[in-house]
Formats: C-alpha cells, sequence, structure tokens
C-alpha cells in the first residue's frame, strides 16, 4: 500500500499559501517593530524635554551645584549629561588646562587680551557645546547651566512646545533675562498651560536654550571666525544672527526655567520667579 501523490494544482495551492503567510508575517513582524522603534524613540525624547539631549554646562569647581541639578534632573525623571565648562581661571592659565575626551584642540587667547576672562570662558564654553552638537550631528540638543531651575511640569509642557514649534525652528529661549517679548505671541500652545510661543527677536537668556542641528552648524562658523578674540559676548553674538531674522528664533512666555540663587553665586536677584520651582517642592532654601 502506498500514499498517493496530490494533484498537482493542491500541491501549487499549499505552495502559495505557504508563502502569502511568510509575506503577511513578515510584513507584520515589520510594523510591529518599527512601531516600537518609533514609540521608543518618542518615549526617550519625551525624557530628554523633547530634544535628543540635554547638556547641563558646568565648571569643575561647581559641586554643590551639579548635586543640586542631578537631584533636580533625577525628580524631574529627565535624561542629561554634564558638560565641562570652561572657566575663566582656565582662559588665564591655559597651561594648566586639561582637555576632555572628545573636545577640539583650539586656540589659546593672547596672554595679553583686551577681553575679559569671564567673557571669553563664557564664549568659548558655548562654541565647545555647539561643535559638540555638529561633531554627534544631533538634530536638536538642550543646553542648559548648571544653576537652572524647573517648572514643576516643565517635562509635559515642552512635550506641547515641541508639539507647537514650526518644523523650520532654529533657536528655543526657555528663559530670560530681560522684559518679556515684545512681538505678537504665537497662539500655538493650549491654554489650558497659560504660555504662549512667541517669536523672539533677541537672545532671552544663553542659560537655558535649545538649538537644531542646522542652527548649531551655522553658529559654529560664525563663532570660529571670532574665535580667538571675539569683540563681543556669546548672548550679542546670538541676538545679532537672530535680529535681522538670520535665524528663526522662539521664545516662551512665561519661562519654564529660571536661574535659581545659589552659595556659590554673586547673581543679580532673578527677574521673575517660576509658578511651581521644583528645587523649592525639594527643599531648596538658599
Amino acid at each position: 500500500m502506498f500514499i498517493r501523490a496530490p494533484p498537482q494544482r493542491f500541491l501549487r495551492l499549499k505552495i502559495f499559501v505557504f508563502l502569502s503567510a511568510i509575506c503577511i508575517f513578515s510584513l507584520a513582524g515589520t510594523y510591529m517593530f518599527a512601531s516600537y522603534i518609533d514609540t521608543a524613540s518618542k518615549n526617550r525624547n519625551y525624557l530628554t524635554l523633547g530634544f535628543h539631549h540635554v547638556y547641563v554646562v558646568s565648571e569643575r569647581t561647581h559641586e554643590s551645584r551639579r548635586r543640586e541639578m542631578a537631584r533636580l534632573m533625577r525628580f524631574q525623571g529627565i535624561l542629561f549629561g554634564f558638560y565641562p565648562a570652561t572657566s575663566p581661571r582656565d582662559i588665564d592659565n591655559p597651561g594648566s588646562y586639561t582637555h576632555w575626551v572628545g573636545e577640539d584642540q583650539w586656540t589659546r587667547p593672547m596672554a595679553n587680551h583686551t577681553e575679559s576672562p569671564e567673557l571669553l570662558a563664557h564664549f568659548r564654553t558655548h562654541m565647545n557645546v555647539i561643535n559638540d552638537v555638529v561633531r554627534l550631528r544631533l538634530p536638536s540638543a538642550l543646553v542648559l547651566a548648571d544653576d537652572a531651575d524647573l517648572e514643576l511640569d516643565a517635562k509635559q509642557q515642552m512635550h506641547a512646545v515641541v508639539e507647537a514649534l514650526p518644523t523650520t525652528w532654529e533657536i528655543l529661549f526657555l528663559a530670560r533675562c530681560g522684559p518679556p517679548e515684545a512681538s505678537a505671541p504665537l497662539p500655538l500652545l493650549p491654554s489650558s498651560h497659560g504660555r504662549l510661543l512667541v517669536a523672539s527677536g533677541a537672545p532671552a537668556c544663553s542659560f537655558a536654550y535649545a538649538l537644531t542641528y542646522q542652527a548649531a552648524y551655522r553658529l559654529r562658523r560664525v563663532l570660529n571666525n571670532m574665535w580667538p578674540s571675539p569683540q563681543k559676548s556669546f548672548d550679542h553674538v546670538l541676538g545679532d544672527m537672530i535680529r535681522p531674522l538670520y535665524m528663526e528664533a522662539y521664545a516662551i512666555e512665561p519661562p519654564l526655567v529660571a536661574k535659581a540663587a545659589s552659595a556659590d553665586s554673586a547673581a543679580a536677584p532673578p527677574l521673575y520667579s517660576l509658578h511651581n520651582s521644583t528645587l523649592l517642592r525639594l527643599g531648596h532654601t538658599i
């Protein structure tokens, strides 16, 4: 007794069904994997306030600030990385300066430079951060000072801000060091958040700003041409590029970030205060 082979047409049908099943499972797997990657990317950006990386610039001697900032960011659930800031001492004592891993070798200012060490250190710090954004080809990045304070719901509000930003944006200010922007607000944010996105005509504050890769690339060229003898501060250079609409900049009003008073800071009293300060919630009393 033997088993008779199936007719040819049934064999072809089985092959067709088998191949169709493989194609369907492959397409479904690809879709599920792509959806997972997309969701993971969105979740990661949510943990970095909607950007691809968060830099917190800090001088080597600012240990207390770094401890406070790490506590704040941990409480907020924000992924970030400390970035070594150039200090006035680094400018005045170039022989003792130690380059961090990945830092470009940069020309030292002349010993008889007329610019203040503070101006040069601040200028060089932001040059280094911007160079790093370009080197890593980050689509976007947020730059914070190590004495920044955030609104308690900054993560949720920034999600709405990033969603509302035009695709052509280049600079976004989360804080300001002067009066509110005078330009007409753009009704881009939900009114429930109580904040507006405003077209910026001047740098609001360089201790809390975000920028795109395109902005970093363009800024790097301008800053490199000015170093090692910039005649203006980094903030003024940024303003010169924004005012003639050379760069598309926006600001958040009221700001989501404020400068915190600290024991090792001689800063003037802030121009505004946050509605719900994260540092105050953590018991910051200075």
